[in-house]
């Protein structure tokens, strides 16, 4: 019985699923293997003689995107059958190796996967959670803090973020019941507009009395929403009370017109909100807006510990479901759970083939998911639905424990220097293109440099960590670095557009400071980082060094 089928609730399905897991895994691979084995790159690598996981491992080298860019842009320019037979419904951008967008086809089959485990398995996920609670009670009413933009590509098929694939699916299938969400569609599917629209969500939002449920893509965005809407709460409630749009916000006269036809002045929400002490306020802040609220959906973990914790003071103790483990490649892995005390996944048999590359160095054997073990760590390989064959997404995982034979994992780190604190993924190549540009606009030279997050202000930045050779920084050096940031990557320059992330901001290190930092990684062992110049900060003693809370 496959997935979704029966009368069996999904949860049941899933076990059963996952009790089956090795050999779901082969069959997912060799179904893949048979089915494509007329396309062009089925062609190229001989799928048609490949008759087992050991055969494909030594036909088949590991890719990467850059691997795929040229097939996918005659896929996109209208050529059929080159990585799979099924035509893509839907193409996933993503930021890409230059200043362009990557694009990642999805087949139907996909997104039909994808609904069982986020539409089906969640909800029941929730249900056994929460239990005693009606439908009406947990799905009634949901505050969506994301936005699904209407994009498509030249031919007519649509194209957007991974998080948008559904909802957009079940849009155009005449499937989603948007009577569920506080914003109404226009809100939910914006037509190519790169506007944030957080003050418009959070009106229809705080409209609303009986919201159930807030949903987010990643906490970041959620606490983003939370956080904007305490600093300005006396703004919001002055708007809600006139139906007028105080100055402090910036929104299009577009935006404004339609609030002010669909929001009329509610004197009585206003009261109602301003009974909330406004000591405290952000104490609890969820429950106090909405009373009935009964959960949070979206993807956290110890990986977001700086919004974790902040989330915490927002919605104190309600339940939190974190929700999946994806990317524009797909659908890994689902929360089994409430509030665990990481974010542990689930690895889903039926929507991947996965292989694993021990962390602890190159030349190892690669595992499938039938010799891992709980503890090791590893790079994960996919081979998806939609034409990734031996997929390289540069994931860590620590295997934690299992369901059936499905390993469960959390995520530990990006193998490859990206780095990634809005879902802008901005990877080497890009950050190297947009400093040789700084360099030349800025008139300096540098010895080195490298960047990580900072989460201290408001909205998350980049801090870059910058040694001269030549030259000196000019006033708006700054200014200059962001600029050039935008132009080589299409996730940035998103990312500071819907203001997600901040300006960058720029920290000095003193002359002979990355060489001091090759001393020190070498007394600490790990002389390898002297191999390749350190572009990304991402283990604790990388971001100690530089942050200043260790000295060589």
């Amino acid at each position: 019985m496959g997935v979704g089928e029966g009368k069996a609730d999904a949860i049941t399905c899933f076990k059963e699923l996952c009790s089956n897991a090795v050999a779901e895994q082969e069959k997912f691979l060799l179904d893949r293997l048979t089915e494509n084995k007329d396309t062009e790159y089925g062609k190229l690598f001989g799928f048609d003689d490949i008759h087992s996981i050991e055969e494909y491992q030594k036909e088949l080298p590991i890719t990467f995107h850059y691997d795929y860019e040229t097939i996918i842009e005659r896929q996109v320019n209208g050529e059929e059958g080159l990585l799979t037979m099924e035509r893509p419904v839907y193409y996933c951008i993503s930021s890409g190796s230059t200043d362009s967008p990557k694009y990642v086809p999805i087949v139907e089959k996909d997104i039909l996967r994808q609904k069982f485990y986020w539409q089906d398995l969640c909800r029941e996920i929730i249900r056994r959670q929460i239990p005693g609670a009606s439908d009406e009670e947990l799905f009634g009413r949901i505050f969506n803090v994301g936005e699904f933009r209407r994009d498509f590509m030249p031919d007519g098929t649509m194209s957007g973020v991974r998080a948008g694939v559904l909802h957009r699916y079940l849009e155009a299938k005449g499937e989603l019941d948007f009577d569920r969400f506080t914003a109404p569609e226009e809100v939910l599917f914006p037509k190519h507009t790169l506007e944030d629209l957080l003050y418009v969500k959070l009106r229809f939002a705080l409209a609303c009395r009986d919201v159930t449920a807030i949903h987010g893509v990643f906490v970041n965005r959620v606490v983003g929403v939370l956080r904007f809407l305490v600093e300005n709460w006396n703004a919001f409630l002055s708007d809600i009370e006139t139906g007028e749009i105080s100055d402090c916000f910036l929104v299009s006269h577009e935006w404004e017109a339609y609030l002010k036809e669909h929001l009329p002045a509610d004197p009585g929400r206003a009261q109602e909100l301003r009974a909330i002490p406004q000591e405290g306020l952000e104490n609890g802040l969820v429950k106090k807006i909405w009373p009935e609220m009964k959960y949070g959906q979206m993807i956290g973990g110890s990986m977001f510990k700086p919004y974790m914790d902040k989330l915490c003071v927002y919605v104190d103790d309600l339940p939190i479901h974190y929700f999946t483990y994806a990317s524009s490649e797909g659908c890994f892995g689902i929360a089994g759970s409430f509030n665990e005390e990481d974010a542990y996944y689930t690895l889903l048999p039926d929507t991947c083939f996965y292989e694993f590359v021990p962390e602890t160095g190159e030349g190892e054997r690669i595992y499938t998911i039938r010799d891992v073990e709980v503890g090791s760590k590893y790079e994960l390989l996919v081979t998806t639905f939609s034409g990734a064959y031996r997929y390289a997404i540069g994931d860590v995982v620590e295997v934690v424990g299992f369901e059936g034979q499905a390993p469960i994992v959390r995520v530990c780190y990006r193998k490859s220097q990206v780095i990634n604190i809005a879902d802008e993924k901005m990877n080497v190549r890009q950050l190297e293109n947009a400093m040789r540009k700084f360099q030349m606009r800025a008139g300096c030279a540098a010895e080195g440099f490298c960047v990580d997050g900072d989460y201290a202000k408001q909205k998350p930045r980049y801090m870059l960590y910058l040694e001269l050779t030549e030259g000196k920084l000019p006033d708006n050096a700054e200014e200059i670095l962001d600029e050039c940031l935008m132009e080589s990557s299409f996730g940035y320059k998103r990312d500071r557009e819907l203001a997600e992330i901040g300006r960058v901001k720029i920290q000095m290190i003193p002359s002979g400071g990355f060489k001091a930092y090759g001393r020190f990684m070498a007394k600490l062992g790990r002389s390898k980082e002297q191999e390749k110049p350190l572009r990304v900060l991402v283990t604790e003693e990388q971001k100690a060094f530089f942050g200043g809370a260790l000295t060589p």
